[in-house]
């Protein structure tokens, strides 16, 4: 996977609730743990993943996801 531009994708453990969207979204850079809340695969993602980045964390109802 090509690196990114000093870009780091987290999601926050505290508020994460779960819901998924962004798994649905980017299924290469998130998945649900065994905590019922997701982790990132992916903390370096390529710039061809901006997109679906910017996408799940609009959609984050609780605004879990930072990069």
């Amino acid at each position: 996977m090509e690196k990114n531009n000093g870009y780091k994708l987290k999601i926050d453990p505290e508020i994460c609730q779960g819901t998924a969207y962004c798994v649905r979204i980017a299924p290469d850079l998130f998945r649900v743990n065994q905590g019922a809340t997701v982790d990132v695969i992916e903390p370096n993602p390529a710039p061809e993943y901006e997109e679906q980045i910017l996408e799940a964390a609009t959609l984050c109802p609780t605004r879990a996801i930072t990069y």
